[in-house]
């Protein structure tokens, strides 16, 4: 039991210390964007404060909020999850049983308890995260789309958030429900530049980020907002673009990959076919269970590893 305490406390601790992370960054870039366009007003000439009608940023307990984030659950955008959390949640506990209940027998029972709790906790981020990726792959091929869309729209003399409006009518999902959550918010009183800057904290597309900086830089500072938008329209298109031709590049080392892992299985069933119980050492004996479990794991970590690599290259 007390390896389990000792687990949970330092996967809190970790995710703490990550949400400070990155909430100090994300608050420093924030106030310099909202500070680019902004003019100095005297004190005498600031008008008296009136109550809000805005959408007040969501509480709700840091603690629970931290162990979101550990596992990439997010509550805030139910669009994303296809699988429901309480199917992930039993998924991921009985990966971590069948992963204690294996290690057990080679590290103990203290040791074996805390690889489970690992793997659980794996098991279900990943989950979350396929799901999140898959959303966020989806509405980054609809970007340039979305941004053509809101060209035409203002081009014809629609103000922004009609333009926006429209998306919400005419594209298909994911981006047609969060467009829709985006006119919601300014419905009730949040600016336009803050309902998109809402979408990518939900999201994490660095296109949101820009289109947000762009409306509101545009209402500080004037200017021709159909400019911009063509502007950033080219932009968004290139990227989407590169990040295609970079998939295909990638393709090759996928392929590598997918027969390094084949090829020790494909070798052992030769072995097996030419030599019988040449291989039934690693079976029959705990010895050879554990190298057997060790190239396993080995294996999958070299897997993940060039896994991440080609994603992190392919995503930037």
């Amino acid at each position: 039991m007390m390896p389990m305490l000792l687990l949970a406390m330092a996967a809190m601790l970790c995710a703490a210390a990550m949400v400070l992370l990155r909430g100090g960054a994300q608050a420093r870039m924030r106030a310099r964007v909202q500070g680019a366009g902004a003019v100095a007003v005297p004190p005498a000439a600031a008008s008296p404060r009136v109550p809000s009608i805005r959408v007040a940023p969501r509480g709700g307990n840091p603690m629970l909020r931290r162990v979101f984030r550990l596992v990439s659950y997010h509550p805030e955008n139910p669009a994303e999850h296809t699988i429901p959390w309480m199917v992930v949640l039993a998924a991921g506990v009985v990966a971590g049983l069948l992963g204690s209940w294996r290690a057990s027998a080679y590290l103990g029972t203290s040791l074996g308890s805390m690889v489970g709790a690992v793997i659980g906790a794996l098991a279900i981020r990943s989950m979350f995260l396929w799901q999140h990726r898959r959303y966020t792959n989806a509405l980054f091929r609809q970007l340039p789309d979305t941004l053509g869309v809101i060209v035409r729209g203002v081009r014809a003399g629609l103000p922004m958030t009609e333009a926006l409006r429209s998306i919400a009518r005419e594209m298909p999902s994911p981006t047609r429900e969060a467009f829709g959550r985006v006119v919601g918010e300014i419905a009730i009183g949040r600016s336009a530049e803050t309902a998109l800057w809402s979408l990518y904290e939900r999201t994490r597309l660095p296109e949101y980020a820009f289109f947000s900086v762009m409306i509101g830089l545009q209402a500080q500072t004037g200017g021709s907002l159909t400019v911009a938008l063509d502007t950033l329209a080219d932009m968004v298109r290139k990227r989407v673009a590169m990040r295609s031709r970079a998939r295909a590049l990638a393709a090759e080392a996928r392929m590598s990959a997918l027969i390094l892992a084949i090829l020790p299985f494909v070798a052992g069933l030769g072995l097996s076919f030419l030599q019988p119980g040449y291989l039934e050492i690693f079976f029959s004996t705990p010895s050879g269970q554990g190298l057997l479990m060790t190239a396993l794991t080995l294996l999958g970590m070299g897997l993940l590893t060039i896994r991440w690599l080609i994603r992190k290259n392919t995503s930037e």
